[in-house]
């Protein structure tokens, strides 16, 4: 039995498809975002503050949760992995506001968040594999890390193909919502692909989000040049679907919490509160290997902070999945 503060709305399955459909656009606007060129040009830098990012709040978050709750190391690797991942999406609105997203601190914090979300949806992958199975393979973990990395290599490239077969199709006969049907239909067969592939959907929405991405580079680009005025269509008759759907998705996992669990009392504040303090600071070291200038150093760390739509598709899914 959930309870939310009114309890008014309960979790209902059609509820939960649409906000399912909400995060695969969520990912695929992250995807649009997503700048492989940054990753590169950010280098090792972006690269070591991304692995301690998530390494040390993974450690530090489980092994706290784990003696502090009292829950099984499966649930307290859960809840670290949860909170690995830095927020993409309001990374990079702050270093735009700021200007800053083509300093020296936006590539490393740009990098890293890079880095963090592709990692974050791999250990999600993982943890979703050994969940359902209920067993660990050593064998069947790497089979999902070779499947993982050739849906994330090989779908981008696909997507820019069956974009030039459909921008060739619109050219031919002008169809209204053209653009939009094309985008939705790019998300629920990749979505569909992903599944098929033993990964979680939303990575479907994130390969479709890189494919459009005027920013996304590989080798077959060479070939597959981005036709930049319609994929840039593309991007922006996705918006308002964005927009409507992924705000459901966040409503879904609000309506989804039972307050009855939490602990109100004073020393369950305190655990909460002091949960909260391990996840900031150990984001928040990390970002302080990035330079040896300490103005750099706080920049960066204090913009690997931020938790958002990675951290609630994992509490999301570990809900789901009991």
């Amino acid at each position: 039995m959930y309870s939310s503060l009114l309890n008014w709305v309960p979790p209902h399955s059609t509820l939960a498809i649409i906000a399912e459909l909400g995060v695969i656009l969520l990912l695929f606007d992250i995807g649009c975002e997503t700048s492989i060129k940054r990753l590169a040009h950010s280098g090792r830098k972006a690269m070591r503050v991304a692995l301690l990012g998530i390494g040390i709040p993974l450690l530090a978050c489980g092994i706290a949760s784990m003696y502090w709750l009292a829950i099984p190391p499966f649930t307290a690797l859960f809840f670290g992995c949860a909170l690995t991942a830095t927020s993409i999406g309001i990374s990079m609105r702050v270093l735009s506001l700021n200007n800053q997203t083509q300093s020296v601190a936006g590539h490393i914090i740009l990098g890293a968040a890079v880095i963090d979300d592709i990692v974050g949806v791999i250990l999600l992958s993982v943890l979703f594999n050994f969940a359902s199975s209920g067993e660990f393979s050593i064998s069947s973990t790497l089979m999902l890390f070779a499947m993982i990395a050739a849906f994330i290599m090989l779908s981008p490239p696909l997507v820019r193909t069956i974009i030039y077969l459909t921008r060739w199709l619109h050219l031919k006969a002008s169809i209204p919502g053209y653009e939009v049907m094309v985008v939705m239909a790019l998300i629920c067969l990749f979505a569909w692909l992903a599944h098929w592939f033993g990964t979680p959907a939303i990575l479907g929405g994130f390969a479709v989000g890189m494919g459009l991405s005027r920013q996304f580079t590989s080798p077959f680009n060479r070939y597959l040049k981005n036709p930049f005025a319609f994929t840039h269509k593309l991007e922006e008759s996705a918006k308002p679907l964005v927009q409507l759907f992924s705000p459901i998705f966040f409503v879904y996992v609000g309506i989804s919490l039972d307050i009855s669990q939490l602990d109100l009392s004073l020393m369950g504040i305190l655990l909460l509160f002091g949960l909260t303090l391990i996840a900031v600071s150990a984001k928040f070291v990390a970002g302080l290997t990035a330079s040896s200038d300490w103005q750099e150093r706080c920049i960066v760390g204090s913009a690997m902070v931020p938790r958002g739509e990675v951290g609630l598709v994992f509490a999301e899914m570990a809900a789901s999945l009991g």
